[in-house]
C-alpha cells in the first residue's frame, strides 16, 4: 500500500512511523514556506518524537502527494483544512482519491465537520473516513497501546482501513457507523479538556469527576440534535479520550486551561514560552459548536432547544468575558447545570 500523509506535525509523524513499520510506502507532504524553511522532520527524518527510516520520503509538491497515495491521510490543524482543500481541488481527479482525516475539530467560521469540508470541496462522501480516539504520540512510542476509532460514510471503506491500519501492540481500531457523533465527539473533547485545565489551575481537581458525566450528557444531546447517536458520546470518540485529554499532562487543551488560570492571562505572547495557543483546537471548536447550537435553536420549538453550559462557559472564559480568578467557580457552576439537563 502507498500512503500519502499531508502534514508533518507530531501526530502525522507518528502515523508515518507506524505505517513505515508495517512496510507501507510512505510519502509525507509539507507545505512550502515563503522563507524556504523546512521542518526538522523533513530535513533529518527525525523530530523530538520519532526517527523515520530512509524509506519514508518527503515532498513540497501537493500534486505529487495526492497522486501517490492509495490512501491520503490528512493531519494538519483543523482550521486550515478548507484552505488545503482549495489547493487540492485544482489537481486532476482529486475527488476520486480515498481520504482519511486524522485530526479533530469543527470549522469555527462555518460550523462544518471536517468531512463536510471535503464533501463541499467535491470529494465523494464514499471516499472519506475519519480516524479519531484517545492517545498521545509520546505514549504510543513509549510502548503504551490504545484503542481508536474509524468511521466513514462507506462502511466497506472504513473496515478496509481498519484492517490496514490495525497494529499489534500499538493501536486496536474499532468501527462505528456514526460519523456525525464521531466527528462532533472527538472535536468537543478538546473543549472539555480546556475546562479540565481550568479546574486544575483553580485547585478544583476533584471537580473533574463530575465534569465527565456532565459533559457526556451535554455533548450527547448535541450529537442527537444534529442527527448522530447520543450514545457515541460515551464511546471512544469522546468519553474514551478523556484520560488523554483531561488527565494527561501532554494534552495541549488541558495545559492551556491550566496555564491561563495559573498565569492569569490570555495573552498569547506571555503564554508562548509554554504553549502555542494557535494549536489549541478546543478554543475554535467551542466557538464552532456554539454557532451550530444557535443555528439549531433558532429553528426549533423552545422546549427542543439544545443547551451547552460547559461549552458556553469555556467560550466565555477564553474570550475574556469572565475574570480568570473566577474561572474555576464558573466552570463548576456550569457542570451542575449540565448534570441537570
Amino acid at each position: 500500500m502507498k500512503i500519502s500523509i499531508l502534514g508533518v506535525g507530531r501526530w502525522a509523524s507518528c502515523i508515518a512511523y507506524c505505517m513505515d513499520k508495517k512496510k507501507y510506502n510512505v510519502l509525507m507532504w509539507e507545505r512550502a514556506h515563503s522563507d524556504n524553511s523546512e521542518s526538522t522532520l523533513f530535513t533529518t527524518h527525525r523530530n523530538q518524537y520519532v526517527e523515520l527510516s530512509k524509506r519514508v520520503t518527503f515532498t513540497h509538491d501537493l500534486e505529487k502527494a495526492i497522486n501517490y497515495g492509495d490512501v491520503i491521510i490528512i493531519s494538519i490543524l483543523s482550521q486550515q483544512l478548507d484552505n488545503l482543500m482549495q489547493q487540492i481541488k485544482q489537481i486532476k481527479d482529486y475527488e476520486h482519491k480515498h481520504y482519511c482525516i486524522a485530526m479533530k475539530g469543527v470549522e469555527a467560521s462555518t460550523g462544518r465537520r471536517l468531512s463536510e469540508i471535503l464533501i463541499d470541496n467535491g470529494v465523494k462522501n464514499t471516499n472519506i473516513a475519519v480516524w479519531v480516539g484517545p492517545g498521545h504520540v509520546q505514549s504510543f512510542l513509549s510502548g503504551q497501546p490504545t484503542n481508536m476509532l474509524i468511521s466513514a460514510y462507506n462502511n466497506v471503506y472504513a473496515k478496509k482501513l481498519i484492517a490496514s491500519f490495525n497494529s499489534a501492540n500499538f493501536v486496536d481500531i474499532s468501527h462505528t457507523n456514526d460519523i456525525i457523533g464521531a466527528e462532533f465527539g472527538s472535536a468537543a473533547k478538546n473543549v472539555i479538556g480546556i475546562a479540565a485545565g481550568i479546574l486544575d489551575g483553580s485547585g478544583y481537581t476533584q471537580k473533574k469527576g463530575p465534569l465527565m458525566p456532565a459533559s457526556v450528557k451535554e455533548i450527547g444531546k448535541f450529537i442527537d440534535a444534529f442527527g448522530g447517536n447520543p450514545d457515541t458520546a460515551s464511546g471512544l470518540a469522546f468519553l474514551g479520550d478523556f484520560q488523554a485529554t483531561l488527565f494527561d499532562s501532554q494534552s495541549k487543551n488541558l495545559t492551556f486551561g491550566r496555564l491561563i488560570v495559573e498565569k492569569n492571562t490570555l495573552d498569547k505572547e506571555v503564554l508562548k514560552p509554554f504553549i502555542n495557543v494557535d494549536s489549541v483546537e478546543g478554543i475554535k471548536t467551542a466557538e464552532a459548536l456554539l454557532k451550530l447550537q444557535k443555528r439549531y435553536n433558532e429553528r426549533v420549538n423552545t422546549d427542543m432547544r439544545v443547551k451547552m453550559p460547559i461549552t458556553s462557559a469555556v467560550d466565555d472564559i477564553v474570550k475574556g468575558k469572565i475574570e480568570l480568578k473566577d474561572a474555576g467557580d464558573y466552570i463548576s457552576e456550569k457542570i451542575t447545570d449540565a448534570l441537570n439537563l
